[in-house]
């Protein structure tokens, strides 16, 4: 047989890669591995390897930390019942959150190597916004994403991370891998992250991660206030935090 023409082949990969989001969005939110969507497409791993590839690339697939695949943020609104049902979950304590706080309360999920906006309320208002999937935030520089980072294996933390130095956003962002440590076990002790104008100088961010052992998938709730807020409100947004994020992730 003579080599499939060109255009022929080039709508066959285009099949398969809309087969894969398809395959992922039915396993949301757990992974697929490389080998198990060549089985599922009929294709030998290296094809399976460089669709994925593809998709990662173009942001329609994300590598989960333990090496497989799931959806990215531009495909991540095609799991509407999964990601409805962690919102529907989530209102309720991010509700009591902003009440009791006042301020702007968000949902994030780790997507590849970034922290990203699922759902977000603002203080003060009953009804849940619902966000487009973002914004996101680094994972090294903002108290969602490290949330999110300390719910990875220690040894997979790197891999997630660009190179030391890292970015920085003002002149108050932690760039170094040492920073970010002694950051991420200053959290360890009642599982709040605190960032502080390391994104925006007026502003500081708590967060805390949901932990829950049976599922992949990392999620966190955060909060944002103007760094000027008392000692005081600092302590009862710690609270409340700790209180709602233990009560949600039993949940989920």
């Amino acid at each position: 047989m003579g080599r499939e023409p060109h255009d022929r082949a080039e709508i066959r990969s285009v099949g398969r890669a809309l087969e894969l989001l398809d395959i992922m969005q039915r396993r949301a939110p757990a992974g697929i591995r490389v080998r198990e969507a060549a089985a599922q497409l009929g294709v030998d791993p290296a094809t399976a390897s460089r669709l994925l590839a593809t998709l990662v690339a173009h942001g329609y697939a994300s590598r989960l930390p333990n090496r497989d695949y799931t959806l990215g943020t531009r495909s991540l609104r095609l799991a509407t019942a999964w990601v409805d049902r962690l919102i529907q979950v989530a209102a309720p304590p991010m509700a009591r959150v902003a009440d009791t706080c006042g301020e702007t309360v968000y949902l994030v999920q780790l997507i590849g190597n970034e922290a990203v906006t699922l759902a977000r309320l603002a203080g003060g208002r009953r009804a849940m916004i619902d966000v487009e999937v973002g914004p996101t935030y680094p994972l090294w520089a903002s108290a969602a994403g490290r949330a999110l980072l300390a719910s990875v294996p220690n040894v997979l933390r790197p891999t997630l991370l660009p190179a030391d130095p890292f970015p920085a956003f003002t002149p108050r962002t932690k760039t170094r891998w040492a920073e970010l440590s002694a950051a991420l076990e200053a959290a360890r002790h009642d599982g709040i992250h605190v960032e502080e104008g390391e994104l925006d100088l007026q502003l500081s961010c708590f967060a805390t991660p949901l932990l829950h052992r049976n599922r992949d998938e990392k999620l966190a709730i955060a909060i944002s206030f103007e760094r000027q807020r008392s000692e005081s409100d600092r302590q009862l947004f710690r609270q409340a935090l700790q209180r709602e994020g233990r009560g949600c992730a039993s949940q989920l």
